[in-house]
């Protein structure tokens, strides 16, 4: 698995924000859309191209372009946040959801899943605010694989040390802007943005 951490002070500048407890719900979906940007633009160096004729006002000229179509997979809540960033970027994409929670032990329980037909053999890139342990995400994997995938992508706003030790290798890239934080007793990430799902919607 590789692990790409993004940094700039563009996308340093949103994390404050999104960080800052002050923030409102508006400016923290913008600040995780934005971010998302930038992580979708990141990812799509992983998708396959072609190049098309294209026809200028003054000559033709080859361009590459994405010739692949990407299965979209957030994760309720916070996921969806991320997901008209990528939508942007990866216009060529259809989109699936996946319903998940951490129980008061802090384990991942799937609550339920809806995904588009005829997945298999796609690239797939699961949305999710923040990883912690992994647990949630693996167990995402442990669904998605079933459908036998091109490769799984997997991007996040914020990322643990811990959380990216754990993923598992179905996993073939982990895009993430920070992986400063950590974890804290209830293996939440500390300091984190709070609950991001609440930061996000209220």
């Amino acid at each position: 698995m590789q692990s790409i951490v993004l940094k700039s002070p563009s996308i340093d500048y949103f994390l404050a924000k999104f960080r800052d407890k002050n923030s409102d719900t508006y400016t923290c979906n913008m600040c995780v859309e934005t971010i998302s940007f930038f992580l979708a633009n990141e990812a799509s160096k992983y998708l396959s191209t072609e190049n098309i004729d294209v026809k200028t006002p003054l000559g033709r000229k080859l361009c590459p372009v994405i010739s692949e179509e990407v299965i979209l997979l957030p994760v309720l809540r916070a996921g969806v946040s991320m997901l008209s960033g990528f939508q942007r970027i990866l216009q060529k994409s259809k989109t699936g959801f996946i319903w998940a929670h951490r129980d008061s032990e802090a384990h991942a329980k799937l609550d339920k899943y809806k995904l588009p037909k005829a997945i298999e053999g796609k690239t797939i890139v699961l949305l999710d605010t923040m990883l912690a342990t992994g647990g949630t995400i693996n167990l995402c994997c442990e669904i998605i694989k079933a459908y036998n995938p091109k490769q799984i992508l997997c991007a996040t706003v914020l990322s643990t040390q811990t959380g990216l030790d754990n993923l598992t290798d179905d996993i073939s890239v982990i895009l993430t802007a920070g992986i400063s934080d950590k974890l804290d007793s209830n293996l939440y990430v500390y300091p984190g943005v709070g609950d991001s799902g609440d930061r996000l919607y209220g």
